[in-house]
Order: structure tokens, then sequence, then C-alpha cells
């Protein structure tokens, strides 16, 4: 999985200094007792846990507890930004494949707030990078477009250069989202990793980037490119 840990403690530093501590307390209660639920909710459905994130954390070897957790992602009684991040990354894996698409989709749209749209809808692009699949390019693609979805683009945009049948869309799209500072570093990974020859023009102007991380990306991704 691709989750971006140094992004989850910036988040959380971020919160902190931004709330005060009698909001800061609420949220964690609030948080907490969530948690509880969809923890007693696994349990009565069989699953031994005493913690969503038990679940992101160990390796199972049961997983019908994937379903439950995506009714409980839209639920009235799940309320919490963490907590909904902790469902999602509790389906990222192989066995949701087929299952989760739809609902993720529908749930990702429902998403309002910049806010909200930063923290868990980076998640559910993650799981459309992780197991991607061809048969959602229309809407990774449509969704990796659009501005206003903002940073949450990312590992959609990242997911792009997975397709194995619409390499020429998703090259286009991809060299126009290499001048988008929000995505441009993973438009750039994408390139490479689709070893985009139309690309390569872009990519060297980009090997002298002001960006050392951009300029570092851009010369992996020639060098996938070119490499025989």
């Amino acid at each position: 999985m691709n989750l971006d840990f140094d992004k989850e403690i910036e988040r959380i530093i971020r919160e902190k200094k931004e709330t005060s501590p009698k909001v800061l307390n609420e949220i964690h209660r609030v948080r907490k007792k969530e948690n509880e639920f969809i923890v007693m909710e696994l349990r009565n459905a069989g699953f031994k846990v005493s913690d969503l994130f038990d679940l992101v954390n160990f390796k199972q070897t049961e997983f019908g507890y994937i379903n439950l957790l995506l009714d409980l992602l839209d639920s009235d009684k799940v309320t919490d930004p963490i907590i909904k991040d902790g469902i999602i990354r509790a389906v990222t894996i192989r066995k949701a494949k087929g299952i989760a698409e739809e609902k993720l989709l529908e749930y990702y749209q429902s998403l309002k707030t910049e806010k909200e749209k930063e923290l868990i809808g980076w998640s559910v692009g993650n799981w459309f990078e992780y197991l991607y699949s061809d048969t959602y390019f229309d809407q990774i693609k449509e969704i990796s477009a659009d501005k206003n979805n903002g940073m949450s683009r990312q590992m959609f945009v990242l997911a792009l250069g997975k397709t194995k049948k619409h390499k020429s869309e998703s090259e286009k799209l991809l060299l126009e989202l290499t001048f988008d500072n929000q995505v441009a570093l993973h438009a750039i990974i994408a390139l490479g990793k689709l070893k985009s020859t139309k690309s390569i023009e872009r990519l060297t102007e980009l090997t002298t980037d002001k960006n050392k991380t951009m300029k570092k990306e851009a010369i992996k991704a020639l060098k996938k490119i070119t490499a025989e």
C-alpha cells in the first residue's frame, strides 16, 4: 500500500496546532466512541479485534468485514474523519477488489469540503492506485482532471500510470498535470510507470526544475522510459 505516513503525521500536528484544547478533547472523545462502536460491530460479526486499526496494522486471514465496514462508511454513527479514513485503509486489501469500487467512488463524490477530500479522499485514491483496474479508468481520469478535487487527486493521478488499455489518454492528461503544482510530482512518477516516450521532452525540462524532488523524479522517470 502507498500510504503516506509522513502526511498523516503532518495532519496530526496541524490538527493540534489549529484546535483549542477543549475542542480537541471533544474530537478525541467522539473518535474513541466511534472506534468502540465499530469494534463492537466487528465483534458481533465474529471478528476478534480491540481497535479498528488492528485491521490496518496486523495481517488478517478472514475478510468478511469488508462489506460491514463499507456499510459503516457513510453511517450516521460514524462521523469522525480519522475513523472514516481508518475504514478505507482497512479495506485497502486485494480481497476488496471487485467489492468496494462503486461504494468508494460514490462516497468520494459525496465529500464536500476541501478538508474532507484532502484526508479521506486521498485514501480513496490510494485504494484505486493500489488495486488499479482499467474498468474504472474513466472515473479515475475524471477525478484526476478536476482541480476542484485538490490534493486528494494525487493517488488517482498516480493510478493513471498503471493503465494497460488507455495509455494515450493517460499520457495526454498526465502531461497536462505536470503543470499543476498540486499533482505534478505524481504525474511525473506515473509517466515513468507508463514508459511514456511522448513525455521525454517535458520530463527533460523538469530535470532542471528548482524543486529538488521534482527534478529527482523526472530523472528517474526518464531512466525508466529510455531503458532498453
